[in-house]
């Protein structure tokens, strides 16, 4: 039997009368914070958490002994119950069983009673799960974001931060949304930690990513372009994975560390972007990460995302001796994604000319990689690999070395040679282009 909430989302009976374990939830976490102290509760160790279990267990049973003695309903499958009551403590609460399923993507709460979960790119509606108000809600982000150092009310209503396990949170409250508290848990699936890997998923072909490690070996510039969902960091990661030398020194920045080269590779450090208090104290942007690991003596930069003025800095390290620099961008095309570079880059308080800017990009950016995400398959691919070959006036221009035949839905080489090889042969990279020319021929195409 299905209930009605006052939203109109059905609800199953069984999972909107829990007056039992209500009690216990609230007697619990009174017990608990007494025992621990809220910091402690923030950040528990092993032996707390085996403490909170027996404790959880203790009430739990003595509930059901009450409970039997009185005549007083049982609770259903107490089993369950303390799993939920220790979830609620210590991990995602009623939405931990979805951050637990591999399948699933995101995570997302319009408010206490809608709660959504994107799995192949596909959206539902989990119409079993709901907090049972706002503060429910709050409170819980608000315990998570107390590991993290962030803060989430009134005075700052909106918020990033990176869970432990990897999982990007942002959240909102009023004023900055006009009625509840809404929440996105974007899990970090790393699909693929290798190039190889990718192929085997389906993303690129076996020509395709030999051709990109060895422009990764060789220090090419290379910008990955696609919309969200599409697989950016996965890529990059992937990419970032093919520098292999114990010589090189990699210096990675992020707004919310997601890459793992920093476990992946011998010498790699990863920075963090960090927000500031209501003040503004304490902040550190991404442009000020970039300019520190110049300081660094990285031999290349990884940046997660550019997304505002850090794009200068990007072009700027990319120019001056860190070949072989990666990171991603926004983007539906080449075309947009060196057109968006170049506008990102004008937002520095330098205010270089889009002239200037645009050379700049020219003789910076090497390789356009183009992601694409097909929402009826659920699958992310390589669409585009585009090389840079200069201006042609103030439009930046180049060739498609690997393009999507669609007739044959395929990633394939397009018979042009990539000016990038002589650099590949010169540093004594072993590589070689397809054996055979496409069966598809394609034209030279520009941006």
């Amino acid at each position: 039997m299905s209930v009605s909430t006052p939203n109109g989302v059905h609800r199953h009976a069984a999972t909107l009368d829990r007056p039992g374990e209500r009690t216990l939830r609230e007697e619990i976490r009174t017990e608990v914070a007494r025992l621990l102290g809220e910091r402690q509760l923030l950040e528990p160790g092993a032996e707390d958490e085996v403490r909170i279990r027996t404790l959880i267990h203790d009430r739990v049973a003595g509930y059901q002994r009450r409970a039997a003695a009185t005549n007083a309903p049982l609770l259903l499958e107490p089993d369950a119950v303390e799993q939920r009551l220790f979830d609620g403590l210590l991990r995602l609460g009623i939405l931990q069983p979805l951050m637990d399923d591999p399948a699933i993507e995101e995570v997302i709460c319009n408010g206490p009673h809608r709660i959504f979960a994107i799995q192949d790119g596909r959206k539902r509606l989990v119409s079993d799960l709901y907090f049972e108000d706002d503060d429910e809600l709050r409170q819980l982000i608000k315990r998570l974001l107390g590991p993290a150092g962030r803060r989430l009310d009134e005075s700052s209503p909106m918020v990033d931060a990176r869970l432990p396990d990897g999982s990007r949170l942002n959240a909102a409250i009023p004023p900055a949304t006009t009625r509840w508290c809404c929440v996105t848990i974007r899990k970090f699936l790393l699909r693929a930690h290798a190039l190889e890997e990718l192929v085997q998923l389906g993303t690129l072909t076996d020509s395709a990513a030999q051709f990109l490690e060895a422009g990764v070996q060789a220090g090419v510039n290379i910008l990955v372009s696609g919309p969200t969902g599409a697989g950016k960091t996965t890529l990059l990661n992937a990419l970032g994975a093919s520098i292999a030398s114990v010589d090189e020194r990699i210096v990675t920045v992020e707004e919310v560390a997601e890459l793992q080269l920093e476990r992946q590779l011998p010498d790699c450090v990863a920075l963090q972007a960090r927000a500031g208090n209501v003040e503004g104290a304490g902040e550190v942007r991404i442009r000020d990460l970039v300019r520190n690991a110049l300081r660094m003596r990285p031999t290349r930069i990884v940046v997660g995302e550019v997304r505002g003025a850090e794009a200068l800095d990007m072009l700027l390290a990319m120019n001056t001796g860190h070949e072989g620099s990666l990171t991603t961008i926004h983007g539906n095309s080449p075309r947009d994604a060196l057109d968006r570079l170049g506008t990102l880059a004008m937002m520095a308080e330098e205010r270089l000319s889009g002239e200037a800017l645009s050379r700049m990009v020219a003789r910076t950016i090497e390789i356009v990689l183009q992601l694409r995400f097909e929402p009826i398959t659920g699958r992310r691919r390589v669409s585009s690999i585009f090389e840079v070959t200069g201006l042609e006036g103030d439009v930046i221009s180049g060739q498609e070395l690997w393009k999507l035949d669609t007739a044959r839905d395929r990633l394939v080489w397009t018979g042009i040679q990539p000016r990038c090889l002589e650099r590949i042969r010169a540093k004594a990279i072993p590589y070689a282009l397809p054996a055979s020319e496409p069966h598809t021929t394609f034209e030279r195409s520009w941006v």
